[in-house]
């Protein structure tokens, strides 16, 4: 059996109607053959990050830790709020800075909202700094002529989608593609 890459998707969001779940949830439905996909969802169960605790083993902590060392590559979207990196995604970084699970992890990045650039520069400033591996071809930015997902639509649609579900395909293709190269 040939190896699968193991890919772990997480949105930066915990709405229950966010458009980062929504795009990650898309992307599993036509992940290809040779990746295994899982999308986080323990990302609320985090305590906010003090240092004064980071070395007393918060099993949430763990987890996510143990979720990021096993990846092949990470697949993170998520939005802006208030012109910056969602709390609850700048907390589950602070958790790992020391650790350093994403370091030279490759990480495909893409900026599904045409309104969040600013937390996108933030957030790739930060995953920089962390030392991980921002692959450019895999750093979409959606636009008004080119989007990534609908708001009123949900997943199916989305692959279904003329235009978005070619996109989604094309992603997987540059991350098939970088994973091929590094390894």
């Amino acid at each position: 059996m040939a190896h699968k890459f193991r890919i772990l998707g997480i949105s930066g969001s915990l709405r229950a109607a966010s458009l980062n779940s929504l795009f990650l949830r898309a992307m599993a439905l036509v992940s290809p053959d040779s990746v295994q996909f899982e999308i986080y969802s323990h990302l609320g169960a985090i305590p906010l990050f003090n240092p004064d605790h980071e070395q007393l083993g918060h099993p949430a902590v763990a987890h996510w830790q143990s979720a990021l060392a096993q990846a092949d590559l990470v697949l993170l979207a998520s939005p802006e709020y208030a012109h910056g990196v969602s709390g609850v995604m700048k907390n589950a970084l602070d958790w790992i800075v020391g650790s350093g699970e994403l370091m030279d992890k490759p990480l495909a990045f893409p900026n599904i909202s045409v309104r969040a650039q600013l937390a996108q520069s933030q957030l790739a400033e930060t995953l920089q700094i962390m030392g991980c591996r921002l692959i450019e071809s895999c750093i979409p930015c959606a636009t008004l002529a080119a989007p990534y997902v609908l708001s009123e639509a949900d997943e199916r649609t989305l692959v279904d989608h003329p235009d978005i579900g070619p996109r989604l395909k094309a992603l997987w293709r540059n991350i098939e593609l970088s994973l091929s190269e590094s390894h």
